[in-house]
């Protein structure tokens, strides 16, 4: 009879009338996993017992498309699979069941996600010089990535002053509905700038999963980013100088640029110096006047004067022998007034 009562029972699993499972917390069935991420291509074993003694005639099977088991009258049941890569097992539902006949019917969901982090994360740019003021392109990479639709692309930008995430972008498909990994690309539009030029972007392929602690993350190496611009002057700031005649006069250019600006220093039509350095040992009323520094580069150029005022050293010399002159002529005369007075002072 109890045959019989097991044949019964397979075969109406086989026909699927037994299929009115119930979510029932006193389920005497125990996973030994109730929860699993699984890598791409790893092997997979969970185990499915009973926490009780069943008088009862039952079945123990694991309902599952991908790998299905054959029910059995045993006090346990293993769904394995020596590799995984199905990611239809991300969307079906994978349980452990246990049927008592003329009784319980009863289950344990298993939840599984398959993923695969990338095997590449790079960021390519636009072809030809970046020059300021365009509008250019940096393209992330993601190759063979899944599920893509659980992935984040994130850009950060780096200087020697900050590091900041600039955007996220998620949201990603692929064509293929039963394959959920594939390549993904993201593109960045950057505004070139001098202040662009020497900064890092990056990017990262972030897979966000439930059983996930924290996220999963592939970066790209640091990409630098060369942006081609006109000199700026850094110094010195236009302004006016006074000299005394005889006096030294020194001013150094400065400025910043790619590529690397050339320097030259003028004064009326004439080019004094190719140099960033402008010296004149002994300044002259000659050289009064403005001089300009231009910073030039293949990119443009940029200018900044100064005017030089120079004072003749003889008006000194006449001042200081104006002053010497009237201090004499004040011991002088106080010399003259009080010499009568000595005279009148002395012996009868």
């Amino acid at each position: 009879m109890r045959v019989c009562v097991f044949c019964v029972l397979v075969v109406g699993l086989k026909l699927g009338v037994c299929r009115g499972y119930t979510l029932a917390d006193n389920c005497p069935i125990q996973l030994s996993h109730d929860s699993l991420l699984v890598e791409y291509g790893n092997a997979v074993k969970v185990n499915c017992s009973l926490t009780t003694t069943l008088n009862e005639p039952y079945m123990l099977g694991w309902e599952a498309v991908i790998h299905p088991v054959e029910p059995v009258q045993e006090t346990s049941t293993v769904w394995s699979v020596s590799s995984l890569t199905e990611w239809e097992i991300n969307t079906r539902d994978i349980f452990c069941y246990l049927t008592v006949i003329g009784g319980t019917q009863c289950k344990k969901p298993l939840k599984l996600n398959l993923y695969k982090r990338a095997d590449s994360v790079v960021i390519v740019r636009d072809n030809g010089d970046w020059s300021e003021g365009e509008q250019r392109k940096l393209k992330c990479e993601i190759k063979n990535v899944g599920p893509v639709s659980n992935l984040t692309v994130r850009w950060t930008r780096l200087d020697q002053n900050q590091t900041r995430t600039i955007r996220e972008s998620r949201n990603f498909t692929i064509s293929s509905r039963m394959e959920e990994k594939g390549n993904v690309t993201d593109t960045l539009e950057v505004w070139t700038s001098p202040e662009e030029d020497g900064v890092q972007y990056q990017c990262a392929a972030l897979l966000d999963l439930i059983q996930f602690k924290q996220q999963q993350v592939d970066e790209s190496q640091p990409f630098n980013i060369t942006v081609l611009y006109k000199p700026i002057i850094t110094g010195p700031s236009a302004a006016t100088v006074s000299k005394t005649a005889g006096d030294a006069l020194t001013f150094y250019c400065s400025a910043r640029g790619k590529p690397k600006p050339q320097f030259t220093w003028t004064t009326g039509n004439s080019n004094i110096t190719h140099s960033p350095l402008l010296n004149i040992s002994n300044v002259q009323s000659e050289h009064q006047g403005n001089y300009t520094c231009i910073a030039s580069n293949s990119k443009g150029s940029a200018s900044v004067t100064v005017t030089v005022n120079v004072s003749d050293s003889s008006w000194w010399i006449i001042i200081v022998c104006v002053v010497v002159a009237v201090v004499l002529l004040l011991i002088a005369g106080l010399f003259v007034y009080f010499k009568p007075f000595q005279r009148r002072g002395g012996p009868v």
